[in-house]
């Protein structure tokens, strides 16, 4: 049976991020939902240097289960970039939602008041912060600092230089109404011109969460035709 490795983004785990995903996918392909390091069951705390980690901890995970279609969002979408440069043999392609390969100069102090924020969202909002410690216990606050440090001031950017050893098909399923997203799509498409941009009307950074039938059925037509 085909294999579909579904990535989940920041603070979130497998099945609260692609249970749409799973409901629709699970009858013809064997779908696997990780929790990364940190998160969910996962039984690795995050580290500090977490892009490296997270990223050897699905490898070795791919290793034993076997190659498989990769499909991330945002953090999982970094991740699954990683994985397809560092081991092309284990995946047949990669599908990225709420990506973008860099960091636009507009977004840095946007971005990092975020960090700040976040790092105190027990404060600011702890009904979030409740629902974090109900995902992944005692560590997300740790998780949390460890993969916001990454992701908002070692942001893995992807270049024409990056990318040119990457050799597998890549699809963006980025939603519409995250413009900065949109853009990146195109950017990626200009440093790697075999990239597909097929965008999800009315879908902002969690596209496949936001139009789950809009973003299935493009995503099948992708397995389909290219797996």
């Amino acid at each position: 049976m085909k294999r579909i490795y579904f990535l989940h983004g920041f603070m979130g785990t497998g099945q609260t991020h692609f249970e749409p995903q799973l409901t629709y996918f699970k009858t013809d392909y064997d779908v696997i939902l990780l929790d990364l390091p940190g998160h969910g069951a996962s039984e690795t705390d995050a580290v500090a240097d977490y892009i490296d980690q997270a990223t050897d901890y699905v490898l070795e995970q791919m290793k034993k289960t076997g190659p498989g279609y990769l499909v991330g969002l945002s953090l999982g979408a970094s991740l699954s970039l990683q994985i397809a440069l560092q081991a092309p043999t284990l995946v047949a392609g990669v599908v990225l939602t709420g990506y973008t390969p860099d960091v636009p100069e507009e977004l840095t102090d946007i971005m990092a008041q975020q960090y700040t924020y976040f790092l105190e969202i027990d404060q600011h909002q702890p009904d979030v912060a409740e629902q974090f410690a109900a995902l992944h216990g005692n560590r997300w606050k740790t998780t949390m600092q460890h993969v916001l440090y990454q992701m908002t001031f070692r942001y893995p950017v992807m270049t024409k230089e990056t990318l040119a050893d990457l050799t597998i098909p890549l699809h963006i399923l980025n939603g519409t109404d995250q413009a900065y997203e949109v853009d990146g799509a195109s950017r990626l498409q200009k440093d790697y011109p075999a990239t597909e941009i097929d965008l999800i009307a009315d879908a902002g950074h969690t596209a496949n969460l936001d139009q789950p039938e809009s973003f299935n059925k493009r995503l099948e037509q992708i397995l389909s035709r290219s797996y």
